[in-house]
């Protein structure tokens, strides 16, 4: 399903294996990132940005109090930086341009080192540019596992399978012309001459403060850039692990079983899945589990939130679960698609249903 086709520079790094150091575990990754084209469908190739190839980037997946190293490559023009959503970690290493570091320019790499804390259902995401940077792809999951045991919700619910599901939308035609901007704008950059590119009376500059930023523009006829506004995004396709409907992954499980789904909304919109033929546990929000968990057939999931949920289907056959935002069902407008899977029940026998589901590509 996921072929890919590079414009820029391929690199097959993929993670390192976690090796121990004394009583912590080190998991060590190496994030490549570049431009190029991801097949979100077999006819639509959107420009995207790439971490290791491939969208969502690498999932880290490591136990709390773990170490996690991330060395990180920039192998396009713009810069970047990686934030750990949702940790509690040292300053220096969240991630956020010109407040904890420099961002991390064409050719240069950033080692992040962290302490792997708290337990939950967490992401990773750039934090250059961010409505552009995780719209291009540049997002992943970070699931952290409880030390103790006996907050192991796995443990507490038996649950059989733990799936994650990210979720992103995107407006490819935007995109495009974001990125290509955004590529030719840093190469004029690296072509002038450095007093030009910090000139004081017009595009970027730093400030060491409000006043001076008021300053520039009162007494120095400063222009901000923002004083030409930028076009904005209509969001046509609505992505899970990268693909929106009917790509998206499925669910297979029986009665009696129990499955716990990771929900992580990346991207810049809410979403409200509906789950057909069944109710669930909302168990965590934000990778912190609930004191007094929630049950509902229809969850929200906001941009930047993560959700778990413990699905235990009664009844066997083929569940839809959609986005009841019907926008986010949609692929470029057209229904079936976006946000949209199918949950497969089986009953004692191993049998899920008499009727074969379909693939219909308009309604």
């Amino acid at each position: 399903m996921r072929r890919l086709i590079p414009i820029l520079f391929i690199c097959f790094c993929l993670a390192i294996p976690s090796v121990s150091t004394g009583a912590q575990k080190v998991h060590k990754y190496t994030f490549n990132i570049t431009i190029g084209k991801w097949k979100i469908l077999p006819d639509v190739a959107v420009k995207s940005l790439m971490i290791n190839n491939q969208i969502p980037g690498p999932k880290i997946e490591v136990t709390e109090g773990d170490i996690v190293e991330v060395k990180v490559i920039n192998n396009t023009p713009l810069p970047h930086t990686i934030h750990w959503h949702g940790l509690e970690l040292a300053n220096n290493q969240d991630g956020v341009p010109y407040v904890t570091q420099d961002p991390i320019k064409k050719g240069e790499s950033f080692t992040y080192r962290f302490v792997a804390y708290p337990a939950g259902t967490r992401f990773w995401h750039c934090h250059w540019s961010t409505l552009l940077h995780i719209s291009g792809g540049m997002y992943g999951s970070l699931i952290i596992h409880p030390k103790d045991s006996s907050k192991d919700l796995n443990k507490k619910y038996n649950v059989s399978q733990d799936r994650t599901f990210v979720i992103d939308s995107i407006d490819p035609e935007w995109q495009e012309k974001m990125l290509t901007m955004m590529e030719k704008m840093h190469a004029m950059e690296e072509k002038a001459d450095a007093k030009m590119k910090m000139h004081k009376m017009s595009g970027e500059r730093l400030f060491s403060s409000p006043e001076e930023f008021v300053n520039a523009v009162e007494k120095e006829g400063y222009k901000s850039p923002y004083l030409e506004p930028l076009p904005k995004p209509t969001y046509k396709y609505h992505l899970i692990n990268g693909h929106p409907y009917p790509l998206t992954p499925s669910i297979k499980t029986k009665v009696g079983e129990t499955v716990r789904l990771r929900l992580i909304n990346a991207g810049n919109i809410p979403h409200y899945l509906h789950f057909h033929g069944m109710q669930f546990l909302v168990v965590a929000v934000d990778g912190n589990t609930l004191v007094n968990p929630i049950e509902l057939n229809t969850v929200p999931i906001f941009p930047g939130q993560t959700k778990d949920l413990t699905l235990q289907p009664k009844i066997p056959g083929w569940w839809a679960v959609h986005d009841h935002a019907e926008w986010g069902s949609t692929n470029n407008g057209h229904f079936p698609g976006g946000t949209m899977f199918l949950i497969g029940v089986a009953d004692k026998k191993g049998k899920i249903s008499d009727y074969t589901p379909k693939i219909t590509l308009t309604q």
